[in-house]
C-alpha cells in the first residue's frame, strides 16, 4: 500500500493555564511545544488545577500535514500510524479530527493561534485506545477523511483528547489526562507518523 509521511511542520500546542473550562477549550492562541520536537510528552492531554484561587485548565493539541496531491485515484481505505511513546495518565484516549491549521492548504508553519483551528463537529475516527506505548496504534480513517485525501491537496488533522477535549466534559480536580506521541522529525525514521492508502480496484 502507498505511505504518505507526515511533514515535519507537525507539533503540538498547549494553552497556559486558563481559569474555566470553556476559556481554556476555546482558546485562540496557545504556546507552540515546538514544531522540531521528535517527541511530545503531552502531545494529547487536559488538566486541571484546583487551588486557592481560580480552578485553571491546560490543553495539548497535536497538529499534522499530510500531502496527498500525488492520490489520483479514488482512496478505498486509509489508516494513520501513530506512535503513543513514553507517558500515558489516566483518560487519555484520543480522536482525530479536521483541521484547518497550516493556513488550510501547508502553505505556512503550524503558528500559536492555529489552537483552535480545528473542527470538533468533523470527527476523521473513533475514539482512540492510546494504551499501546511500544507499537503504532493503527487508526482507521473514516469515509469523510478519504473524501478529503482524494479531493484536497493536503489532508490536515488534529489529534486530540476524546474524553473530555473532543466531549467537551470538565475533568474531574488534580487528574492528569495525557499521552506522547512521535512527531515527523523523529531520528527513527521507522516512529515518524504516517498514512497508509490503497486506492479503488482499477486505479
Amino acid at each position: 500500500m502507498p505511505e504518505i509521511t507526515a511533514n515535519t511542520s507537525d507539533g503540538d500546542i498547549f494553552t497556559s493555564n486558563i481559569a474555566g473550562w470553556a476559556n481554556a477549550r476555546g482558546a485562540s492562541t496557545g504556546t507552540l511545544g515546538g514544531s522540531s520536537d521528535a517527541e511530545g510528552d503531552n502531545g494529547v492531554a487536559v488538566y486541571k488545577f484546583a487551588g486557592r484561587g481560580a480552578t485553571t485548565f491546560r490543553i495539548h493539541r497535536s497538529f499534522f500535514f499530510f500531502d496527498t496531491s500525488g492520490i489520483t485515484g479514488t482512496v478505498s481505505s486509509a489508516t494513520l500510524k501513530i506512535l503513543f511513546q513514553g507517558t500515558r495518565l489516566n483518560d487519555a484516549n484520543a480522536i482525530v479530527v479536521k483541521s484547518d491549521a497550516f493556513s488550510g492548504d501547508g502553505s505556512s508553519a503550524l503558528a500559536a493561534d492555529d489552537f483552535n483551528n480545528l473542527d470538533f463537529s468533523t470527527a476523521y475516527s473513533g475514539e482512540i485506545d492510546t494504551s499501546d506505548l511500544v507499537n503504532f496504534t493503527n487508526i482507521t480513517l473514516n469515509a469523510t477523511a478519504l473524501t478529503d485525501m482524494q479531493n484536497n491537496d493536503e489532508l490536515i488533522i488534529a489529534i486530540i483528547n476524546y474524553d473530555y477535549d473532543y466531549s467537551n466534559v470538565e475533568p474531574s480536580s488534580g487528574t492528569n489526562n495525557q499521552v506522547s506521541l512521535t512527531f515527523a522529525d523523529h531520528s527513527n525514521s521507522g516512529k515518524r507518523p504516517l498514512i497508509d492508502y490503497t486506492l479503488a480496484t482499477g486505479y
